[in-house]
């Protein structure tokens, strides 16, 4: 019998444990949230280092630069802007070392919006999930839409999807506000993005 064929009888008589193993699917990348604690270093510039927190409204302070986003992105997207904002003022070449070194417990029912926009608040907001969270009562809950705002358009960017494709959806506010049509406001999930359009003519 050629050899092919021995191992391959083998393989099947032996049953799942000696047949080949599919490659594990790579981990998403891990997105940064309020209250990570990471690391910052260039080293061009020593005294440039130092820990950092990202703050309730998703941002870090960093050295030289100032506030800067980081909730919602990867510690890789937050380094390579980093980078380039040093590289564009700072240094001909920055190497930038930027590293997640705390990540504080999150209760399983509390979750985060993100709000943008024409509104009287911007940035994280922590939601209970336990508890009705609509785009009209997490917005009022806020400070309600500016006077720029365009009610009628505010959209809701969620990833959806076993590839957390992105979708879009709009609600008119001013429909649940002015006309107490409560049935057409959105339900917000865990880490939905909340963006106020402003008006194209603003009087």
């Amino acid at each position: 019998m050629r050899p092919a064929v021995s191992l391959l009888l083998f393989s099947l008589l032996a049953g799942p444990a000696c047949w080949p193993m599919a490659a594990a699917e790579p981990a998403p990348p891990l997105e940064l949230r309020v209250g990570d604690r990471l690391r910052f270093a260039v080293t061009e510039d020593p005294e440039a280092g130092a820990d950092l927190v990202v703050t309730t409204s998703g941002m870090i302070d960093l050295p030289l630069l100032g506030l800067r986003p980081a909730a919602g992105r990867t510690v890789e997207q937050v380094t390579a802007e980093v980078r380039a904002a040093l590289e564009a003022d700072y240094f001909v070449r920055a190497t930038v070392r930027l590293s997640l070194i705390d990540r504080p417990e999150r209760a399983a029912n509390r979750g985060r919006v993100f709000l943008a926009g024409q509104m009287r608040k911007i940035g994280v907001v922590e939601i209970d999930l336990t508890e009705k969270n609509t785009v009209g009562r997490v917005i009022l809950a806020n400070g309600g839409l500016s006077d720029f705002a365009d009610a009628r358009h505010i959209n809701i960017v969620r990833k959806s999807g076993p590839a957390g494709e992105l979708e879009t959806l709009t609600v008119d506010l001013e429909e649940v506000l002015k006309k107490g049509r409560i049935d057409r406001d959105v339900p917000l999930v865990d880490g939905d993005f909340v963006f106020a359009d402003a008006k194209l003519i603003n009087w």
